[in-house]
């Protein structure tokens, strides 16, 4: 069973977050401690809706963990993890909250073929603003 999680859904802002957490979230994957700020917003799973049937809605508790700290990962980029920890700790947390195998395989995929673009883009943002990740 997926552990409960506080958060606000909302209407998306201009960066598409529809949902806010309104406690820190701490995750221990691997033996590494993610620690994710209350007021952290997100789009939780950036899942195309054509696809919530077949993989996962944005907001859905088997994926709400997993959506929110790849989330994190990415947009912050936080010293010691790469996008490839990211990817591994989404598809992880999937199956520990419940998501079946073949689900989280599609969505994890999906996440390779298609989430380079994203961490490139936050990488640049953050180094203009001087991020040292």
């Amino acid at each position: 069973m997926p552990p409960s999680i506080d958060i606000s859904l909302h209407e998306p802002d201009a960066m598409g977050n529809i949902l806010t957490l309104r406690e820190t979230l701490v995750i221990i994957w691997r033996g590494r401690i993610l620690r994710i700020l209350m007021g952290f917003s997100c789009d939780g799973v950036s899942t195309p809706e054509f696809l919530y049937d077949r993989i996962s809605p944005a907001v859905d508790p088997r994926t709400l963990r997993a959506g929110l700290a790849h989330d994190y990962i990415y947009r912050t980029q936080p010293a010691g993890w790469s996008r490839a920890d990211a990817d591994k700790m989404f598809y992880d947390l999937c199956r520990e909250d419940g998501l079946g195998w073949w689900r989280a395989q599609k969505a994890y995929i999906g996440l390779r073929l298609f989430g380079g673009k994203a961490w490139k883009d936050n990488k640049k943002t953050l180094a203009a603003k001087g991020h040292q990740g």
